[in-house]
């Protein structure tokens, strides 16, 4: 495995801490809440002998800047943060993976990157602004959707909890509820609990409607980009795999059995394997 290397760049108008390790392809990876780059070292060590993995603390996480605005975590936002990120790692084209709330980013990120991007994987996350025959509104699926987009409640239940609230958060939405290891739990109940790391990554779940309408004016048109979508059967399941089929003609993906939403951690032979061929297959 390649060395990782913790750097800083200064991107729309903010700093991101990020990661990068490896040699080849780039790979842009988009974590989710309240993960932060640190959920996609393993896939990075398991291949960063074939791929560059650029692994940024979202904006709002960890060690990145964390603005007051919500209007600043609109998914077109955090893909420019993208953009100009691959740009200060000199990436001229790219894979893009996500997870949970890395995923309407990713998905705007694949419409404004346009011909730079090689494919899309979103793993687990929900698709906001389109609509299909059956669909399944995530809000239905988990519980905390609505309580986290209530910022300053979600915020008042939450502070000096975190120990707490986090470690029934990773088990409850796990098939295996051990997956997430302690120290990794740890870890993030730390980061959490840093100075506005809590009231800036709630701003991802605020303004659910005006996200939706921003994704969907980008899917009136279809995306010619190859979509990987995958999602735990105990978690977002079929939704992932059948709104990644209103946005583009070129899907693979389903439903992964005995698994929630964790993915990553729950099923990482079977997650890694999958990105491992469908990125061989379009870089």
């Amino acid at each position: 495995m390649g060395q990782i290397v913790n750097k800083r760049a200064r991107v729309n108008g903010v700093y991101l801490h990020y990661v990068t390790v490896g040699t080849g392809p780039a790979v842009l990876c988009l974590h989710g809440w309240p993960q932060n780059h640190r959920e996609f070292l393993p896939l990075a060590r398991s291949l960063s002998g074939k791929y560059k993995f650029i692994i940024p603390d979202l904006r709002g996480f960890a060690d990145s800047d964390k603005p007051f605005s919500a209007s600043d975590y609109m998914p077109a936002t955090i893909a420019q943060d993208m953009i100009e990120l691959a740009d200060a790692e000199g990436a001229d084209s790219f894979h893009i993976v996500s997870h949970d709330w890395g995923g309407p980013p990713s998905v705007a990120l694949a419409y404004m990157a346009d011909k730079r991007v090689l494919s899309l994987s979103v793993i687990d996350a929900p698709f906001f602004g389109i609509d299909y025959p059956g669909r399944i509104d995530p809000n239905a699926a988990y519980w905390h959707l609505k309580m986290h987009a209530n910022m300053d409640i979600a915020y008042a239940l939450i502070q000096g909890r975190e120990d707490v609230y986090l470690r029934h958060f990773f088990r409850d939405f796990a098939y295996n509820p051990s997956a997430i290891s302690e120290e990794d739990i740890q870890y993030y109940v730390m980061q959490m609990r840093q100075p506005g790391n809590l009231r800036a990554s709630l701003n991802h779940y605020a303004y659910t409607d005006e996200k939706s309408a921003q994704l969907a004016a980008f899917a009136k048109n279809k995306l010619d980009v190859p979509i990987l979508s995958w999602g735990g059967n105990l978690s977002l399941a079929s939704h992932c795999v059948d709104s990644a089929r209103v946005l583009s003609d070129r899907v693979e993906g389903g439903v992964i059995e005995d698994c929630g939403h964790w993915v990553f951690e729950e099923k990482p032979d079977f997650i890694f394997d999958e990105l491992s061929r469908f990125w061989a297959t379009h870089s």
